[in-house]
């Protein structure tokens, strides 16, 4: 049996594990051309649907199950926490359909109390922030430098869904040349994925890598090779329809909107808003209307980033398994939803976002099935969250457009059309601007980074953040009972499964700045509360330290401290999670 034939099968008895069957993309023997010459860094463009997963694991599987490993490990690093906790189960039961025993799956994201794997494991799924830091030695400063570096030297590291570490700075996607430029002088192997990778990035890590003081040639025989897919997945018919204005929120006129679709006749249906507390209103008001009868099948359901885990979760592994009330839902969602969840409605409604983050919105509708997207053209919906530069830019070039957005969901030579339409050179130095001094800073680290690795262990990094501008700190929501005990000092006891299905994530911008949404009034004086756990038969016994709230945030934003989330910002509605709607608005 020849080594293509093996690995098709390989992806055959995995695919056909997620209930579905073998379609024979061309672009996975290119990629597995690659994997088997002397190529450093693959970039690898496909659409959305077709397969990217099962195409750059299938190698290192078949090692597994053949008992002759290639590379030591598998590292697959994703953008988000979320990302990486499905992506751990999908390789896991990929595992299972081959057979494979006695091989760890770890998962390595920051976590706060499970044990830390430290990137160890025979296929690892983790963060581009843990991956990165790890890498560097920087988790903790003086620990733990040698034992990751050298697991990932080993390893075969691949870079899903690179297009979600964009910013409104392009900070992460500046940078992201230079670290690709530290792993490959060190000898990595990376394998980087995306439906929507702009030719300005493209670009950007190839003269990165062919600048470089010591030449890759010398390491690699090929630095970097494209591998841009041909294939159209097996789809659905897409009908996509621009229409002016926003996505309303007002119960008539949401209903109205609704029945003009037949989104009843159309579920499941999806609900793409730019903003938490949009889409916290379009749930509401969806609640109502399923309450008052006017909703007769719909089932509504919320997702964003504010949720607490455990809600999150129930989502997600809603859809996961595909289960029998999953044809009915409405699920009112933020762009958690561009990737690693298996979507497949009928009806798509969104508002307006960049070009790339819009495709991945249309890819989520008709993947098995015919669907209807309706693109809400208003740029204000957008306003805060993407530069406005690129809102117009993509209004501009999809207008009067359908038919080819249509298209861009199974069509990689359209996609990259538009994509790069709206990235241009100009576009993107003006987003850099914002961060000059903090891109300057970081580049000059990461460049000197193979030299300072071996001149001294320890070595500190700059102040400018090595991934992405802005922090998120770890808050934990308490209950009633538990806040008055917390703040009266007393002690409080969690399961560790418990602590972590109430952890929620709040996005902080600089750790100078104040957050409500975790500032107590104890005994008149305003302050954060940081949480001091001990493991205890079993057990987290949980105390509350006072401290001042911008000093609290500094050391939550490091990664080393949880945060009691207030729970007056922690919202319901007739027992149905909303999240933290609005962590910066102070309650009244």
């Amino acid at each position: 049996m020849s080594v293509t034939t093996a690995l098709w099968g390989v992806v055959e008895k995995v695919v056909e594990k997620r209930g579905r069957k073998l379609v024979k993309y061309n672009y996975f023997e290119d990629l597995w051309d690659a994997l088997n010459e002397d190529v450093g860094l693959t970039i690898v463009r496909a659409p959305t649907g077709c397969g990217k997963t099962e195409a750059v694991t299938a190698p290192f599987l078949a090692s597994l199950r053949e008992g002759e490993r290639r590379w030591l490990s598998l590292i697959y690093a994703l953008p988000t926490r979320s990302l990486s906790i499905a992506m751990r189960r999908r390789l896991s039961r990929a595992l299972s359909a081959l057979g494979v025993k006695w091989c760890t799956v770890t998962l390595d994201h920051g976590e706060l109390w499970s044990v830390k794997p430290y990137l160890e494991g025979d296929v690892v799924v983790t963060t581009y922030d843990t991956l990165l830091y790890q890498f560097y030695g920087s988790v903790r400063p003086g620990y733990h430098v040698l034992l990751p570096m050298s697991k990932v030297l080993c390893s075969l590291v691949v870079l899903d869904e690179v297009q979600l570490l964009q910013d409104t700075s392009w900070y992460a996607l500046s940078l992201l040349p230079s670290h690709l430029r530290s792993l490959l002088y060190m000898g990595v192997r990376v394998v980087m994925l995306s439906a929507t990778i702009p030719q300005v990035l493209i670009s950007e890590i190839a003269r990165v890598l062919k600048e470089a003081k010591l030449p890759l040639s010398r390491i690699w025989a090929e630095p970097l090779r494209l591998v841009d897919s041909l294939d159209k997945p097996l789809r659905g018919r897409l009908d996509v329809e621009l229409a002016r204005g926003q996505i309303p929120s007002e119960d008539k006129l949401l209903l109205e909107l609704l029945k003009e679709y037949e989104m009843e006749e159309r579920l499941p249906a999806l609900i793409v808003v730019n903003k938490v507390e949009k889409a916290v209103a379009v749930y509401r008001s969806l609640l109502r209307l399923r309450k008052r009868g006017a909703l007769k099948r719909a089932l509504p359901m919320l997702l964003h980033s504010r949720l607490k885990a455990g809600a999150r979760r129930k989502v997600e592994e809603l859809f996961e398994g595909w289960r029998a009330e999953a044809d009915r839902i409405i699920l009112v969602a933020t762009q958690v939803v561009e990737a690693g969840l298996d979507l497949d409605v009928r009806l798509l409604l969104t508002e307006l976002s960049p070009i790339d983050s819009l495709i991945q919105r249309l890819g989520r509708c008709a993947r098995k099935r015919d669907g209807k997207a309706v693109v809400f053209t208003d740029a204000r919906s957008g306003i805060s969250v993407y530069p406005e530069v690129l809102l117009r830019k993509t209004l501009e070039e999809i207008e009067g457009r359908e038919e080819e957005l249509r298209s861009s969901v199974c069509e990689l030579s359209i996609a990259q059309e538009f994509v790069d339409s709206v990235y241009t050179c100009d576009a993107i130095e003006m987003l850099r601007s914002r961060a000059a001094r903090d891109l300057e800073q970081a580049i000059s680290w990461i460049s000197n980074y193979p030299n300072l690795i071996f001149a001294r262990v320890g070595h500190e990094r700059p102040s400018s953040p090595l991934l992405r501008l802005g922090y998120e700190v770890c808050c934990l929501l308490p209950s009633r009972s538990e806040y008055t005990s917390l703040l009266s000092g007393e002690e409080v006891c969690l399961k560790l499964s418990e602590y972590e299905e109430r952890m929620v994530r709040l996005p902080v911008r600089s750790p100078r700045e104040e957050l409500p949404a975790v500032i107590h009034d104890l005994e008149g004086s305003r302050v954060s509360l940081i949480l001091e756990a001990k493991a205890s038969g079993g057990l987290l016994r949980l105390n509350a330290r006072p401290m001042k709230p911008c000093e609290a945030l500094s050391l939550a934003a490091s990664r080393r401290h949880v945060l009691l989330l207030n729970p007056d910002y922690y919202e319901f509605y007739e027992g149905a999670d909303l999240g933290v709607v609005n962590p910066w608005r102070l309650r009244e």
